[in-house]
């Protein structure tokens, strides 16, 4: 997994994973979503996953908390989904609906 691309424009910021979002990547990519938590004025995120390759539970998880986390603090996040085989992951695990994914 390649750190994360965070570029943050006047009050929004975007994320873009790419590679494989696997257990051993949660060290890199949590401490940079958790970064983007602590921006002052945030008031949007993007979460860009085109660029995945793969993902498992574990970075399933820590997509689900940064999603709750931005809603409790009232942030609106749009999801950009990965590619169909990755993103049929959250289909089968029955998330796909309950996250804010961008059309295709």
């Amino acid at each position: 997994m390649e750190q994360p691309a965070v570029t943050i424009i006047d009050s929004a910021a975007t994320v873009r994973l790419s590679g494989e979002f696997a257990m051993e990547a949660t060290f890199t990519i949590e401490p940079a979503l958790e970064r983007v938590l602590t921006l002052p004025s945030l008031d949007r995120v993007v979460l860009d996953l085109s660029a995945l390759s793969f993902i498992d539970s574990v970075g399933m998880g820590v997509v689900i908390q940064f999603a709750q986390d931005l809603q409790a603090r009232g942030i609106p996040l749009r999801i950009v989904p990965a590619a169909p085989a990755v993103h049929r992951v959250f289909e089968l695990s029955g998330v796909a609906g309950a996250l804010p994914f961008a059309e295709c």
